[in-house]
Order: structure tokens, then sequence, then C-alpha cells
């Protein structure tokens, strides 16, 4: 029965940050990431990201005093300001266009009509190009874009009265190391519901059921990658150890997928006919649905009113009141490569 896989002595559990995650560190536990990632770019001496991130921090602040016909314009442009921080600290050039335009399909008031395009230069475009997106489609709907966002899926089915979702609950989501080989893979575990074939055979491409174990339901990563010897192991096999995990953590964060909390909530993206699914990250996707409700509330408030007292009020109120603050918890993950959670409070 292979382990969970150790480096720097500690267990290496599932990460949020996509490109960079840092093994072996300590869990930040934060009540504010705002403050955690400013104290973090000042000792690395990032004086323009670090004014893009306080700008960031105060439109954040600002979104929470607006209501949703004029919340979306101020958490865009704390999304857009994060995006900059991240690309100042990874050294990434950008032009100062948004990278993302809007448009509306039809005359009709519809969440399939709202359309974003990402652009082939400006932030949000670079943002697309550091997380290396596969996605071919440049334009998605509204409708599309909340469909894949996991922090407000349960709105969404409920709304559109899915009988299916497209997320599924993973628990003690690790990295495993092969008892007698250097191999090493991803594995969860499903309870629950889900805990059924019937809902695992649309498990995405690459992942299968481990038969092996049979007092659970264990889903695992079918690829696996080469991992350094316990003993006798040089800096350079380590180091290329490290960039090969790193390089599959990063595809595998497409399809696991996490919500802000606590304590680690991951889940697992499936594929089944009733939903599109696009093969983007959640920082893009929350960037482009914003981007185009900021477009509707500068320019076009009463069909944004349209919408909020329509058949899709709750979802997209739980959109623009969650996407800030879940945008900015991976975005922290994403700048630092640390681990962010909100301490719990013992009792």
């Amino acid at each position: 029965m292979a382990d969970i896989l150790r480096f720097s002595n500690r267990e290496v559990f599932f990460q949020k940050a996509i490109t960079a995650p840092e093994l072996g560190t300590k869990t930040v536990l934060a009540r504010d990431a705002f403050q955690y990632v400013e104290l973090w770019l000042k000792r690395q001496r990032q004086a323009e990201a670090l004014f893009y991130w306080t700008q960031a921090k105060s439109f954040h602040s600002a979104t929470k005093l607006l209501p949703a016909t004029s919340a979306p314009l101020t958490a865009y442009y704390c999304m857009l300001n994060a995006t900059k921080a991240l690309l100042v600290v990874k050294g990434i050039s950008f032009s100062e266009s948004h990278g993302v335009s809007g448009s509306a399909a039809s005359s009709r008031s519809s969440l399939v009509n709202e359309i974003s395009k990402l652009q082939n230069s400006g932030v949000a475009a670079e943002l697309s190009r550091h997380l290396n997106e596969k996605e071919l489609r440049r334009s998605h709907s509204l409708e599309d874009i909340l469909a894949n966002l996991p922090f407000i899926h349960r709105a969404y089915t409920l709304t559109r009265r899915k009988s299916s979702g497209l997320f599924m609950a993973l628990s003690n989501v690790a990295y495993v190391r092969h008892p007698t080989q250097n191999k090493i893979w991803l594995e969860g575990e499903v309870e629950g519901l889900d805990a059924d074939r019937r809902v695992l055979r649309h498990m995405p491409p690459g992942f299968e059921i481990d038969e092996g174990i049979e007092d659970r339901w264990v889903i695992r990563r079918k690829a696996r990658i080469s991992w350094f010897p316990k003993r006798g192991a040089s800096q350079d096999d380590k180091d290329r150890s490290l960039a090969r995990l790193r390089e599959y953590h990063r595809k595998l964060r497409v399809d696991v997928v996490s919500i802000s909390a606590a304590k680690g909530l991951w889940y697992l993206k499936r594929r089944i006919s009733s939903i599109n699914s696009i093969d983007r990250y959640g920082l893009t996707l929350m960037l482009l649905g914003m981007h185009r409700l900021s477009e509707l509330a500068r320019y076009d408030p009463k069909g944004l009113s349209l919408h909020l007292s329509g058949s899709a009020n709750w979802l997209l109120t739980e959109f623009i009141e969650l996407a800030p603050s879940q945008f900015i918890d991976e975005m922290a993950c994403e700048i630092t490569g640390l681990e962010f959670r909100m301490p719990g409070v013992r009792s």
C-alpha cells in the first residue's frame, strides 16, 4: 500500500498554488491574506507588486459596501490589480489593456448571451499564459463560466435545476509514493453519495478507481512520475524531481479544484453532458466572469438589474459576494507558493 509522500519531513498534501507550490512548508493561517502577502512582498522587495496589491485590497474593501448592481466594478478592479501583482512578481511583462472583452450575443436577457472573450494580449491574457492553459476556445458565456466555479456550484445546480453536479467532493487529497519504486501519484478519497460507480464513471480523463483498496472509494491519477530515491539522492536529483512534480501538479489543478475554508475543501471536476466544462483555472474564470458583470455595471446598469431581478438572482449575488475573497485566497497562494487557510476557532 502506498504511503503519503514526505518532503522536508512533512507529508505532501495537495496545495492551491498552481505553478510553483512550496512543498514542505507550514500552512499560513490568516484571516486576512492581504496582510500576509503585503509582508511577503515587502520582504521580497517587490515595491511595484506591493502597490498593485494594496490597490486590490482597497477595491476589495469597497466591494463589501456596495450593492450587487455596483459591486462588480470594484470587485473586478480588485481582481485585475491582484493579477498585476502576480505578473510583476513572476517577472512577466504585460500591457495595460485588460486582456478581455465582453459582448452580448443577443438582446434577450440571459446569462448564455453574456460573452467574455480572452484577448491575445493584456493582463488576463498574460495570466492565462502564465498558467499555461490548454483551452482552445477563447469566448465563454457567463452561464458556462459560473457553472465551472465550485464555490457557487450548489447555487448553480439549484438555480438551473440540474440533477447532477459537475464537482465531486474529495478528502485526504495527497501525493503518495510506491512502496518499492521511486514513483509518485495523486490520490483522494470519495465519500457519501458520490462513492458510487455510476458517479465515478464521469471522472475526467486520466483518473481511475484504485481497485486494490476494498474498504474505501479511492481515486487516483493514472500517470505516475519519477521521484528521487530515499537514500543517496543528489541535489540535482531532488531539483529535477521537484520540477517534475510541479508540472504534474499544474496540470492536475485544472481538474482538482478548491473552495476557500478553514480546512482543505477539494473537488474533482467531472465531465457530464448537461454542463459545458471549460479547461481553465478558477483564477481566469473568475476574472473573465467579473469583467463582463463590471461592463454591465458601467455601460448597461439596467441590463444588470434585469439579470439580478430574474431567475439567476441568487446565483449572480453569490458570485458577486463570494468571488473576490475566493480569488484573493487563490491569488495569495499563487504569488507566494504557500498554502493559505482561514484559522479555525477552538471552542
